[in-house]
């Protein structure tokens, strides 16, 4: 979990700017930085990147530090551009992303839902060393009837399922993917084998045995009409 929400919040009321007005200077809307405060979004790299800049804040203290009063008013705005983006460069990786045209492409078989190379790819920061992969979600895909209330071009961020982080699967939204099958489902297990499950009638049994086929969610950046 980045800082980026509070320190958001702590820069504007620091500096005395309304929702409205912090966002006219980075041209967002309210609703973005209302987002952006309460966690429930976080903004694109681009924009962290111009916020930083702005107010003079080294970009890494931005992104994984709660920055103080004192150090909001005290940094200056002459560090060197050049040195920010090494920085942040140093915490992004480019994820494959199944977008809207990926997804037809599949459908229609001129791509295979697991043909990570021919994917575009989603720059992230970087979180955990674990496989990622980056979906915009699709009333298309099948889905589990009770996930959470996805909108159409949220982008939903999977982190493949290993040993490591397997204990945090139950009742978590997973994605399954194979070469000409895609769906998004609920992680179950009560008791046995653990199964991502579509509905009463498709169930899949996770298997170590299958790399870079059963995720779980990590992130979702929310569409902000």
């Amino acid at each position: 979990m980045t800082k980026l929400g509070v320190n958001i919040k702590k820069i504007r009321t620091t500096k005395g700017l309304s929702q409205q007005a912090f966002a006219d200077l980075f041209e967002l809307t309210r609703g973005n930085i209302s987002s952006y405060e309460e966690n429930r979004a976080e903004p694109r790299i681009e924009t962290v990147v111009r916020i930083a800049n702005y107010f003079g804040i080294p970009v890494e203290h931005f992104i994984t530090q709660n920055l103080t009063i004192n150090e909001i008013l005290k940094f200056n705005g002459d560090k060197l551009l050049e040195e920010e983006n090494h920085i942040i460069r140093l915490q992004l990786r480019e994820v494959p992303f199944i977008n809207d045209n990926i997804y037809m492409k599949c459908c229609y078989q001129e791509l295979a839902f697991n043909d990570w190379a021919a994917f575009p790819k989603l720059v992230l920061p970087e979180t955990n060393n674990h496989n990622l992969i980056a979906l915009t979600f699709n009333q298309n895909i099948a889905h589990h009837a009770s996930l959470p209330a996805y909108q159409m071009h949220d982008v939903l961020v999977f982190e493949e399922v290993t040993q490591q982080n397997i204990h945090l699967c139950h009742h978590k939204t997973g994605l399954y993917t194979a070469e000409r099958e895609i769906m998004l489902g609920r992680y179950e297990m009560d008791g046995g084998p653990i199964e991502l499950v579509l509905n009463d009638f498709k169930k899949l049994t996770f298997d170590f045995e299958q790399p870079r086929t059963f995720w779980k969610v990590f992130a979702v950046y929310q569409h902000i009409h």
